[in-house]
């Protein structure tokens, strides 16, 4: 089934006139809240090389320090430059010298824009870049995602209860509302639970396996104390092997791999070393996924869910709709083609543009 829909999805793409364009995609290149690790830029080098495969103008830019410059009719993009093979900007010196790109010239005809680092309000993200973005979409401009799929999918609390409106299975999600409501919430889960943060979790950062109330009730008080208006959820714990991640393009499934369990954790994030390997999806979870994709209105996504025990004839448990999903880990898992270029070489046709 999921070859038939790729084979209709790439004769789509070839009876459309192809043409070239500019290619904006934005940053937060110094996210990384984490102290370990190896801190690299996937997706830098990977959008780079696809650019550059599929013959499209990219320029890189950073959120901090990027501004737009108007000249008469035309507009200028403003950005820190990169450092090539870490992919991460230059920030300025101390002494306040800053090394700038050439300004990028940029048109809502013939420039797409991505702004990949968005994050999230309050904590990888500022208002100010969402600002910039919905001028550029009120300019005209193409952004993927665009702001209305970004807002939505920000919030796991939010998704799960449209998902479940819709007639989509997810996991029983109940928000923490105050530091002291884990015992009202336990009447009805139990344990062990999920704990997230409804939004601002990083990659998988922000989601605690939890035993007991003895554990589950002054984990939320610190929390709480840490970031006062914290939004917290509790979620069942379905008991799985692995979870999928599935890459909708404009209604299309274009991409799905399954991603197993990391040794002694409850996650399975391809960026903190989950296995990878392509999977071929049901007509259900084909369904749900497409169908949790159009709910955000999501131009291209990545799907999360868990499988059910019966993948042919139970639904799966959709977990979140990520806006800005991370290309390294799918890459990984399709060895015959690269999904980076074939999104590139989609929005060849401007008929995927409105």
């Amino acid at each position: 089934t999921r070859g038939l829909i790729l084979e209709k999805f790439k004769s789509f793409i070839t009876e459309q006139k192809e043409e070239a364009y500019k290619l904006v995609m934005f940053h937060n290149s110094h996210e990384h809240l984490r102290d370990v690790g190896k801190q690299d830029a996937p997706d830098y080098k990977l959008m780079t090389k696809a650019a550059n495969t599929v013959g499209v103008d990219l320029f890189h830019a950073e959120f901090q320090g990027s501004r737009i410059e108007e000249k008469g009719d035309k507009l200028f993009l403003h950005s820190f430059a990169f450092d090539e093979k870490t992919g991460l900007s230059i920030k300025p010196s101390e002494d306040g010298e800053s090394d700038f790109q050439k300004p990028f010239e940029i048109n809502p005809d013939n420039t797409l824009i991505f702004p990949r680092g968005l994050g999230t309000l309050g904590f990888t993200s500022n208002r100010r870049w969402v600002d910039m973005i919905k001028l550029l979409e009120n300019k005209g401009f193409k952004t993927v995602p665009s702001i209305e799929t970004w807002d939505a999918c920000t919030s796991k609390y939010y998704c799960n209860e449209l998902f479940r409106l819709n007639g989509l299975r997810t996991p029983k999600t109940i928000p923490v509302t105050y530091s002291d409501d884990s015992k009202r919430i336990m009447e009805d889960l139990k344990f062990p639970v999920i704990l997230k943060a409804s939004s601002g979790s990083q990659t998988g950062i922000g989601v605690i396996i939890v035993e007991s109330l003895r554990s589950l009730h002054p984990t939320v008080q610190m929390l709480s104390l840490l970031t006062k208006n914290i939004d917290l959820i509790l979620q069942e714990h379905i008991k799985i092997e692995y979870d999928v991640r599935v890459i909708v393009l404009r209604g299309n499934v274009i991409a799905s791999m399954k991603r197993g369990l990391i040794s002694g954790d409850a996650r399975s994030n391809a960026s903190l070393g989950a296995e990878v390997e392509s999977i071929e999806l049901t007509e259900l979870e084909l369904e749900d996924s497409i169908k949790a994709a159009k709910l955000v209105n999501g131009d291209l996504v990545g799907v999360d869910f868990l499988p059910s025990k019966n993948r042919e004839k139970e639904q799966p448990y959709i977990l979140e709709v990520n806006s800005m999903p991370g290309f390294s880990g799918i890459e990984r898992s399709t060895k015959d083609k690269s999904v980076t270029s074939e999104i590139l070489k989609t929005y060849m046709n401007r008929e995927n543009w409105r």
